[in-house]
């Protein structure tokens, strides 16, 4: 297998870590989007990345590609078993790539005024309901977002939160105390063999992103 990433991409991380915690052989190429014109082959048709090959053959977008290994290689699982839970583990994800996500990337795009204080408070709110409506009902022992194993719910958050510096540092949010479910899963999280081997230091992650957010 072969996955086309690129290297501070958090859709990519998601196929990162959950090839990881498959334990799966695979090569690792990655394109600098800046110079993406160079790898137009490499790319989806969107024009961009995660791609996996597997086969031979194209594998586009992050939660498709994390759903089609969960299939391909089911063991270990990395969604629930019963219907329902799978319905509410789709129900997360897509809460992150229309809700959560688009609420962090515009943040960080914004300019200083009203509209960036406006951003500023809705993934605010969004960080509320990831902790009312998604860990606090969970049982006080299970570690992760819907059972005792990590699962493709937590990998499709957590990249965000691996580089959540650039916000809290360059937009003025953090992750609030009163939070502490948000917090607990976070440090849960952190200890991982898979995500521990994608980590990077919040000052790396500052200095990064300096260029592009600091205004």
């Amino acid at each position: 297998m072969k996955l086309i990433a690129a290297e501070y991409c958090p859709f990519s991380l998601r196929c990162v870590l959950a090839l990881r915690e498959k334990r799966k052989r695979f090569e690792l190429v990655t394109v600098d989007m800046a110079e993406k014109t160079q790898f137009g082959e490499l790319l989806s048709p969107y024009g961009r990345v995660p791609v996996l090959e597997h086969k031979e053959r194209p594998i586009y977008e992050s939660s498709v590609i994390n759903e089609y290994l969960e299939e391909v290689f089911p063991e270990p699982a990395l969604l629930p078993e019963d219907p329902y839970d799978r319905a509410i583990a789709r129900f997360w994800i897509d809460f992150c790539n229309t809700r959560f996500m688009p609420a962090y990337f515009n943040l960080l795009k914004s300019t200083p005024g009203k509209k960036r204080d406006a951003l500023r408070a809705e993934l605010l709110e969004h960080l509320t309901f990831i902790e009312d409506q998604g860990l606090s009902p969970r049982p006080a022992d299970q570690p992760f977002w819907l059972s005792n194993g990590i699962g493709l719910v937590d990998f499709a958050f957590y990249p965000f939160f691996e580089r959540f510096a650039d916000v809290e540092v360059f937009r003025n949010v953090k992750v609030p105390d009163q939070l502490t479910q948000l917090r607990k899963w976070l440090k849960t999280m952190r200890c991982l063999p898979s995500v521990q081997s994608i980590s990077r230091s919040r000052a790396h992650y500052i200095e990064y992103f300096r260029k592009f957010y600091a205004d």
